[in-house]
């Protein structure tokens, strides 16, 4: 995890607030409200990608992929978020 938390930090600018032995936890940029937790997938080469919302701590999104994707997976966790947020905003509209 130490040489993946580096990799991370020094190619793509994402510094972790909090690592443990398996996982570690960087904010989204430029968006401190969610965070992706990076850990080892169980496919061989991958790693695990998990979005969530910093205080509700639920994981909203999951992605397993070669590094390298890590930019996409970025683009991809902002437009989630604004679509998952524009979608609760409609349902809110139909309940009320």
């Amino acid at each position: 995890m130490n040489s993946l938390r580096k990799t991370v930090a020094e190619k793509y600018g994402l510094e972790a607030f909090a690592m443990y032995d398996e996982y570690f936890f960087v904010h989204l940029p430029e968006n401190e409200d969610y965070s992706l937790k990076f850990l080892e997938s169980d496919l061989p080469e991958l790693i695990r990608i998990e979005l969530a919302e910093c205080f509700a701590g639920g994981v909203i999104a999951v992605w397993e992929v070669h590094l390298f994707l890590l930019p996409q997976v970025l683009e991809q966790a902002y437009y989630f978020i604004e679509h998952f947020w524009e979608g609760i905003s409609k349902e809110d509209t139909h309940t009320t």
